[in-house]
This record gives C-alpha cells, sequence and structure tokens, in this order.
C-alpha cells in the first residue's frame, strides 16, 4: 500500500476540526475539554517527576494517565500530544498508536496546531503587537515556545524577537 506524503496543512486541519466540533474560538484551547469531548477519562496521578502521561487502555478503551505533579504547561502539552495520536487514529488513514516506534512527529504537529492554532495566533499576535511573553501566558505555554513558534510562523524576526511586520 502505498504511502501519501501529508503537509503540515494536512495535520493542521484535523487540529481546526477538532477545535471547531467544541467551538473554540479564543485562547487558551482547553485541551481537557478537547479529550472529553473524545469520551476519554483523564485520570490525575501523581508519580515521579520522570513520568509525564501515557495513554492506557481498561476494558479495551483509552485513558489517560498525566502526572498531576508534572507543571500545568507540561500536562496540556502532554495531553495535546495524546490527542494528536487519537485524532490521527481517528481520521483513519493508516496511523496507530506508536507504542513501540519513536516517531511521534505526526502527533507533535497535530497537538502544536492545537495549543498554538495557527489562525488564532496571528489574530492574537495583531492584538497584543506580538508580545510573546504575554501571548505565552494567554495561551498557556512556555515563552519560549511561543517565540520559537512565532519565529517559525514568520511573525517575528530577528534572534530577540524585537522587530515584527503587520
Amino acid at each position: 500500500m502505498p504511502v501519501s506524503l501529508r503537509t503540515e496543512a494536512y495535520y493542521r486541519t484535523i487540529a481546526a476540526e477538532a477545535l471547531e466540533r467544541i467551538g473554540v474560538t479564543d485562547p487558551p484551547v482547553p485541551v481537557e475539554a478537547l479529550v472529553a469531548s473524545l469520551g476519554i477519562p483523564v485520570r490525575p496521578v501523581n508519580l515521579p517527576a520522570f513520568f509525564t502521561a501515557a495513554t492506557v487502555y481498561e476494558d479495551g478503551l483509552p485513558v489517560m494517565v498525566v502526572n498531576w505533579a508534572q507543571p500545568e504547561q507540561v500536562r496540556r502539552a502532554a495531553l495535546a500530544h495524546m490527542v494528536g495520536h487519537v485524532l490521527l487514529v481517528l481520521k483513519g488513514d493508516g496511523n496507530s498508536y506508536p507504542r513501540n516506534t519513536g516517531d511521534h512527529r505526526e502527533a507533535d504537529l497535530v497537538a502544536r496546531e492545537l495549543l498554538l492554532p495557527t489562525q488564532m495566533l496571528i489574530d492574537q499576535a495583531r492584538l497584543w503587537f506580538n508580545d510573546y511573553r504575554y501571548l505565552a501566558r494567554l495561551f498557556g505555554v512556555g515563552e519560549d515556545e511561543m517565540l520559537a513558534r512565532m519565529q517559525d510562523m514568520g511573525l517575528i524576526k530577528g534572534p530577540q524577537g524585537l522587530a515584527w511586520d503587520f
């Protein structure tokens, strides 16, 4: 069976459809509401710092186990990543949970778009004059992550994020 190549636009569309289904229009994206909309329970646990999250099966159905001892940003990113895997499986393109593989690139792309939706980020950057520090708090991500995302999108140019174009 031939493997089709997918662009980042494909993964953005998967995330956008999921966000549209739950009516997300403003940041921060309610990742737990997204998980709930899929009918997947989240089990908060307190475990050692090396554990962040995992999707396990309970009676044949997925359950997301999340270490609540982790900071909120880490928990949100982990949930978004796991939702990315679920959305890819539900898309029915031959994706499966990568239990024995180290390749999570596709789920990472969907998760990035879930946490920092492209159009929403562009709109908010315009409102808040590309203040990536404020936008990081608004979207519930780290400042470094926000700055990197805005630079990738071309919203901020330069090493310090001091120059931008509108």
